[in-house]
């Protein structure tokens, strides 16, 4: 009879830990395999996304600038009291300079305008593989950018990297769904492509330079012109330079619509007054705010319903939101902030305030 001795605890407390030892080698062995697997259904994502560009050579890419190279602009139709025109100029090099204008007219009568100006270069990368050669992605570098918002210039941060999506092929030029036409250069034409004194503040900035937080400024002052478009005495405006919203057309926009309604009066004003005020002025950036703010799936569209009251000073109160397509509290209380700031015209007789109910889509 074979006699079996009963195992020591310490023996039984080694194998336990051996195999302990020899799980957690199995586990973390299952766990890189796991995690390489991963990676390589993840490199073989982008492999596919990329195979979907295709690069243009050297010499396409040198015959693209010089086949796009030119003077190019569009014009929008007036959308309520806001027009937008851009111009850009493209050197054979890829160099480019470009001038794009909001001209909005106040209610007042005068006008205003927002001017982006800007300089650098492109280089065409590569294009859609299904699509034509003119379908043309660019690698854009921003050299300097500066904004003249009415009467203040502030410059914008250099060397900054961005892509341009163009349908181009000489005879058309298509940029951010825009078409543009070719500018006829011929006789003293091309000497009116660009408001007088624009690029001199990019190109020549005069006065002494200020650092402003991250940005360099300078106080600029270029010759006055006639005309809405003219380039005006302009000086930095450190308020302006600050201001988070720096380089903002929508925020520039709303404060100047705001400040110059404010000096309308009149004897009286009624609802729908207030409504075609609000087409004219105020509508177009409540929708683009409310786009911007909602994380609703591409390709949705939502609305919102709201009302406030007009005082007779022409202020805003009692503003609520009364349907909203997504529950957002973040997207309510803009649409909210957004109102608080609208400002109607005074009025001297009639009714105390007005309600509004208005809706909005986004």
């Amino acid at each position: 009879m074979k006699t079996i001795t009963p195992k020591k605890p310490s023996d039984l407390f080694i194998k336990a830990g051996v195999f302990g030892i020899f799980f957690i080698i199995v586990l973390i062995f299952f766990f890189i395999a796991s995690k390489n697997v991963k990676s390589v259904e993840t490199g073989a994502k982008i492999l596919n996304g990329v195979t979907r560009y295709k690069g243009f050579s050297d010499k396409e890419k040198e015959d693209l600038k010089l086949r796009n190279a030119g003077f190019w602009y569009y014009q929008s139709d007036t959308i309520a009291a806001i027009s937008f025109s851009d111009r850009i100029e493209l050197k054979t090099n890829g160099i480019f300079w470009r001038v794009a204008t909001n001209t909005i007219g106040l209610p007042s009568g005068n006008s205003t305008s927002f001017m982006h100006i800007s300089t650098g270069y492109l280089n065409p990368f590569c294009k859609l593989a299904a699509n034509t050669r003119d379908s043309i992605i660019c690698d854009v570098h921003t050299i300097k950018q500066a904004f003249v918002m009415g009467k203040d210039t502030c410059f914008g941060p250099g060397n900054s990297d961005t892509t341009w999506n163009l349908e181009a092929n000489g005879k058309r030029f298509e940029l951010g769904g825009r078409s543009y036409t070719a500018y006829d250069t011929a006789g003293p034409a091309l000497a009116r492509f660009f408001p007088e004194g624009a690029l001199d503040i990019i190109d020549r900035p005069i006065g002494k330079a200020y650092a402003v937080g991250n940005k360099m400024v300078y106080v600029v002052k270029t010759a006055p012109r006639p005309q809405t478009q003219a380039v005006q005495k302009s000086t930095v405006n450190f308020d302006a330079c600050q201001d988070p919203a720096f380089g903002s057309f929508e925020s520039f926009a709303q404060k100047t619509i705001a400040s110059d309604m404010s000096t309308i009066k009149v004897d009286s004003l009624t609802a729908g007054a207030v409504q075609k005020t609000i087409d004219a002025y105020y509508r177009i950036f409540i929708e683009s705010a409310m786009k911007n703010a909602s994380d609703s799936s591409a390709g949705k569209s939502g609305n919102a319903k709201v009302v406030f009251d007009v005082t007779r000073d022409g202020k805003v109160s009692n503003a609520a939101v009364v349907k909203l397509s997504k529950k957002d509290k973040k997207l309510e209380q803009t649409i909210l902030s957004d109102i608080a700031a609208w400002t109607f015209p005074q009025w001297k007789s009639g009714e105390a305030s007005l309600h509004i109910e208005r809706e909005f889509w986004f």
